[in-house]
């Protein structure tokens, strides 16, 4: 049967009912909820769907009673489902499906409000069972660090009130009781439009899906939207609300006497496993894996146009690498699925390089990635032993993610075909992808340190991970310092041989060598847009008077920044001239990894950071700034340009890109000098760096002094010399290696 046919019997059907979303799907997204609007051809629309013999007309919304009431008093005729299920309306009457308090919701709309006051176009809306917050108007440089405030303190809230959850839509994030859901109108409507009902469901967002989910094997459900980062319940797919309008008009038409139209455009079916062949001419021939999938398509939705692809270092060196080899990229798309099985493994093969991905259930994601990733693994690579913590349900958690990865890979790829894996969240990837019958070969490059053995002898399952990852034909580190490490862990813990470059385990050879990761130099050698310029502008012009030192690093208990500002402040104390005559500003980039520990480490910062200010400064002179924000390439370029120091001083990193960064940015004839801890990877490379002990206060204090005393002449030497080893091991020029050293490896 066609397409067409299939949706003339279905538009035919009788009785039919039709359940759609509002806000996406019928209406385009509005900046605020109360700027939107239905015009007199959508209500005529939906008073002439309600009409029809046969057919019962729903609209599903997570607004308030109060604003469908509003926006479709003009439409009285239609059934209403208003907060996701809370409130149903039929022939005009409101009735409560909850018997909650909505007191109950009063402690986070407080906190909500706390946030929403701090971030310009944010907006908190209440409704009879939850709280809302919305930050479609927030400037894109706040977005993220109100994200992070908003889930740390939600995920908080909820940990004491069970019977909520926290829901993320499209630039918001709403609290409500477990049992709202809009599936509940699926019931409902069949019960509405009669016995033998068949359903049609339209939807645009994550709240649509329990909809999608409750349909009948005769029903189906429409995605609206270009939603290609996410998995769904959905069979069908139209583009955007005006497709949505042009397809129930043409079931208006089909159902009335006459001839059947041709309709402007049917649902384009939604593919839930790869479209192309495993193997032969047209089959994807290399494979990378990460956790965390990249953006590299915008996304519709936002006023004012697309979201931008993800421009990181990674993703500039795999997108030419993975599409000279005609390669595809697999990880998780950030989102979840209900259930305790992951999802639908989703393609989307337009973009460069082809992309799949996976949905996880939100306990797996709990448990795998905030728990054995980010408890266990992280401070354990990173030599963090007080911030360990192991439970054995992590553990297995973590199995059963590597393995829901491997059943993708598996799908995806010819047993023959090269794969790529990522970082430490799927270490045991290829163990799991061997079980499958995969012949090709299969590398892992760790983007954080590999431990000495006493450390990783302290993980329970020390032994059963090393064997895991002795399933890889090559394993890639940034520093020989770390080959060093994993080869004394296998040569303590693991029956393997060790040989000069490989090791044997298996009857297999394991290659294991260091492969220092790099950037892309022109990259932050352009200038930026007269936009971008005003807000950095605005940023700089309270220290135009003083020299700058300059950190930018991620929130996090390993960027050492706590320990960089006390050194800054012991700086002032040792060396009282510099008083008035240098600011140190400090950018710590948001990331939802910072989540679980972030308010710690920021009330932490905060205080010493006012503890300094109240100190040293002046009425005409404050001697730290510290920002929380999100700033682009260009624009942290620009940030890295005005610094007369760059101060990169982790407690211990895998590389830290960000003193690459600050040398390709600096101007030849004026640099800047890069103060470098010891125990980052980039230290290696950087030799004439002023090399620091970020856990020595007094000796960082003097390494300060010693880069802000640094002559022209010096600064200029030592400059040539760190862009020739930053020029020399590019972001390219990594990728085509490991690579090219991963392609050998079963010849």
């Amino acid at each position: 049967m066609s397409d067409l046919e299939h949706w003339r019997q279905l538009a035919c059907h009788t009785p039919l009912g039709i359940l759609s979303d509002l806000d996406g799907t019928l209406i385009p997204f509005a900046p605020t909820p109360e700027e939107a609007r239905i015009d007199v051809e959508l209500l005529e629309l939906l008073r002439n769907l309600s009409a029809l013999p046969g057919v019962t007309m729903t609209v599903v919304s997570g607004r308030s009673k109060e604003s469908l009431d509003r926006l479709l008093s003009g439409a009285p005729e239609i059934s209403l489902v208003a907060e996701h299920g809370g409130w149903k309306r039929a022939k005009g009457a409101w009735q409560a499906t909850l018997e909650l308090t909505p007191a109950s919701l009063d402690g986070i709309a407080r906190e909500l409000e706390k946030i929403a006051s701090h971030h310009a176009g944010a907006l908190v809306e209440r409704k009879t069972w939850s709280v809302t917050i919305h930050h479609r108007q927030v400037r894109p440089s706040e977005k993220a660090e109100l994200e992070i405030e908003t889930a740390a303190a939600v995920d908080a809230w909820l940990s004491a009130h069970p019977g909520f959850e926290r829901l993320d839509g499209a630039e918001v994030v709403e609290v409500r009781p477990v049992r709202l859901r809009k599936s509940s109108a699926v019931p409902w409507m069949r019960e509405l439009a009669g016995p033998g009902s068949r359903l049609i469901a339209l939807g645009d967002d994550l709240t649509d899906e329990d909809m999608f989910q409750a349909l009948s094997a005769g029903d189906e459900g429409i995605l609206v939207g270009r939603q290609q980062t996410r998995g769904t319940f959905a069979r069908w797919q139209l583009l955007c609300s005006s497709t949505s309008l042009s397809f129930l008009k043409w079931i208006v038409s089909v159902r009335r006497e006459g001839p059947t139209p041709i309709p402007p455009m049917l649902p384009a079916p939604i593919a839930l496993a790869p479209r192309t062949p495993k193997s032969g001419p047209a089959g994807y021939q290399m494979l990378a894996v990460s956790n965390r999938l990249p953006h590299l398509r915008g996304e519709a939705g936002a006023p004012g146009g697309q979201r931008k692809k993800s421009v990181g270092g990674l993703v500039s060196a795999l997108e030419p690498a993975l599409a000279a080899r005609k390669g595809i990229w697999l990880g998780w798309n950030g989102h979840f699925v209900s259930g305790t099985e992951p999802g639908f493994m989703m393609l989307d093969d337009e973009t460069r390089p082809a992309t799949a991905w996976i949905d996880l259930p939100k306990d797996w994601h709990t448990k795998y990635y905030n728990g054995l990733c980010n408890r266990s693994l992280w401070p354990l690579f990173l030599s963090f032993p007080g911030n360990l913590r192991f439970a054995l349900d992590e553990w297995e958690c973590y199995q059963k993610v590597n393995a829901a990865f491997s059943d993708a890979a598996n799908d995806l790829v010819a047993p023959e075909t090269p794969v790529w894996v990522h970082d430490y969240h799927l270490l045991l990837l290829a163990s799991a992808l061997r079980k499958k019958g995969h012949r090709g070969p299969i590398g892992h490059f760790l983007h954080i340190p590999f431990p000495g053995v006493d450390l990783f002898s302290l993980f329970p399952w020390a032994e059963q991970l090393l064997d895991a990852m002795l399933d890889f034909d090559l394993l890639g580190f940034h520093t020989p310092g770390h080959v060093d490490n994993f080869r004394q862990c296998v040569g303590t813990l693991s029956p393997a041989k060790l040989a000069d470059e490989v090791i044997l385990h298996h009857g297999r050879r394991i290659r294991v060598r260091d492969f220092p990761i790099g950037i892309i130099p022109e990259d932050f050698q352009v200038a930026q847009d007269s936009t971008m310029a005003e807000e950095i502008t605005a940023v700089l012009s309270p220290l135009t008077r003083t020299r700058k030192i300059l950190g930018v690093d991620r929130l996090d208990y390993t960027k050492g920044i706590p320990e960089r500002l006390l050194a800054f402040g012991r700086m002032l104390e040792l060396f009282p001239e510099w008083r008035s005559k240098v600011s140190f500003l400090q950018v710590s980039v948001p990331s939802r990894e910072d989540v679980p520990e972030y308010a710690e480490q920021r009330s932490r910062v905060e205080n010493i950071v006012g503890r300094i200010n109240g100190e040293y400064g002046e009425a005409d002179w404050v001697p730290i700034r510290y920002l929380y924000r999100s700033y682009s390439r260009e624009q942290l370029s620009e940030l890295y340009r005005s610094a007369d120091v760059g101060c990169v001083t982790p407690l211990r990193d895998g590389m830290n890109l960000v003193a690459k960064e600050y040398v390709a940015a600096q101007r030849r004839e004026n640099p800047g000098a890069l103060v470098l801890s010891k125990f980052a990877g980039a230290a290696r490379e950087l030799k004439d760096a002023v090399l620091t002990n970020p856990w020595h206060v007094d000796g960082m204090a003097r390494d300060l002094d010693r880069a802000l005393r640094m002559p022209l002449e010096e600064r200029k030497a030592r400059h040539e010399k760190l862009l020739a080893a930053v020029s020399r091991t590019t972001a390219l020029t990594w990728a085509q290696d490991y690579i090219s050293t991963l392609e050998a490896c079963r010849r």
